[in-house]
């Protein structure tokens, strides 16, 4: 039997691992680095207020493909151009955001070669989404011959073309048209405090800067493997973050 003072060593022994072990594990978080390119909607998902080490190269309703062939003035100033980035550091994880005009070679080519150029990075396909007027119509296309849609479909031949490109990396994806295509779902139910996706939307395509970007902020950073988080977003309606954190929940089970 255990001593009263070899109990207490003991314990204190468990309490010391498990903090140290916690800390090592917030260490490493923050010591990931992560790139995001894309255009608004990228931005959107609010890069700044990610964990650990985050640049982004992001350029106002552009494609992958013009972002590749034009990296020179992207229109968010405090961008760090891509060609420096991936030249000066290997990043752990990269998100690449596909966007109107663009079709599905173009996407796979334009992606495989920062693929190339990261060897060691998870890249991360984010969907974006379509303008709301379009949105319920582009999520069901199931043909991916032309330009991009904002659809499952498009998504998921992408991501397949990229693991027979490079079967040894691993692509992941936001889920952010799926997101959006569940809220309506809910609103079709009555379970949304929403009368239509729209009330998510700012303008024709842009999110909230409340509700709309607390949602696509998370999905990106579930995407990224961080936490949930709700900094910034403090002042968002408790029922109506609620309500979204139900839907986030739903990327556990995509």
């Amino acid at each position: 039997m255990l001593k009263p003072l070899n109990v207490f060593i003991v314990c204190c022994l468990v309490t010391l691992g498990t903090l140290f072990a916690g800390t090592s594990l917030q260490a490493e978080d923050k010591a990931n680095s992560y790139y995001l390119i894309g255009n608004s909607l990228t931005w959107d998902t609010v890069p700044s207020l990610l964990d650990g080490d985050v640049q982004w190269h992001v350029d106002c309703g552009k494609s992958l493909p013009y972002i590749y062939e034009h990296p020179e003035m992207p229109c968010v100033k405090n961008s760090t151009l891509w060609p420096q980035a991936l030249k000066e550091k290997q990043y752990d994880l990269i998100s690449v955001q596909p966007h109107y005009g663009s079709t599905l070679t173009e996407d796979v080519d334009t992606i495989s070669k920062w693929v190339k150029q990261q060897p060691k990075a998870t890249f991360i396909i984010h969907t974006g989404w379509a303008r709301s007027a379009t949105r319920a119509d582009e999520y069901a296309n199931k043909d991916v011959s032309g330009k991009l849609q904002h659809s499952p479909a498009y998504i998921n031949t992408l991501i397949a073309a990229l693991k027979k490109r490079f079967p040894d990396r691993q692509f992941k994806q936001t889920y952010a048209i799926n997101l959006l295509a569940q809220v309506d779902a809910d609103i079709k139910q009555n379970k949304a405090p929403f009368e239509q996706v729209s009330d998510l939307y700012r303008d024709a395509i842009h999110m909230k800067t409340d509700s709309g970007r607390y949602l696509m902020h998370n999905a990106m950073r579930h995407a990224m493997g961080q936490p949930r988080s709700d900094k910034g977003y403090e002042k968002v309606d408790p029922k109506i973050k609620q309500y979204l954190n139900q839907v986030l929940n739903t990327l556990n089970n995509p």
